[in-house]
């Protein structure tokens, strides 16, 4: 088998640049007004700090939406000795399919069960693949590690 790597709908991505892009804009705008209305004293300063704080967020999410339309961030990669599940929080770790025991499909995600009792959770909703599909294709590739063929006799043998 090949290499798949599953990534966040572009959709979301690209929503992520929009949002970014628009907050950026109106902290630009209450900027231009703050300093147009020339307040003194500490009500300027918490009002420029506010405006900063928005301008900070705003810019982290034009940058994870960017990350995310490059295809960084998000994912999750299968390939022919294991996969790398970065779907939820914290980096994404590499496990082997010795390591898997069982596959499993609840709504929107995807539960790997893993050796030593440990599990590994897919969240189906924030990349771009059914629920259905991907346990498919995990079990698909869970049997071909392990050796087993269909009982049809249509192998792939090439």
């Amino acid at each position: 088998m090949t290499r798949t790597v599953y990534g966040p709908p572009t959709q979301l991505a690209v929503r992520g640049v929009g949002v970014g892009a628009a907050g950026l804009g109106l902290v630009t705008i209450a900027l231009t007004v703050l300093l147009a209305i020339d307040l003194d004293g500490w009500l300027r300063a918490v009002l420029l700090v506010l405006l900063a704080l928005a301008a900070v967020v705003s810019l982290v999410i034009l940058l994870v939406g960017v990350l995310r339309v490059f295809g960084r961030g998000t994912r999750l990669v299968l390939d022919d000795d294991g996969f790398v599940n970065a779907t939820g929080f914290g980096v994404g770790r590499r496990v082997p399919w010795r390591d898997v025991r069982k596959v499993q499909t609840d709504g929107a995600i995807v539960s790997v069960d893993l050796s030593g009792g440990r599990q590994s959770l897919i969240r189906t909703s924030a990349i771009d693949v059914e629920p259905r599909v991907l346990a498919r294709e995990l079990r698909g590739r869970l049997n071909q590690d392990r050796g087993y063929r269909p009982l049809s006799g249509q192998d792939d043998l090439s």
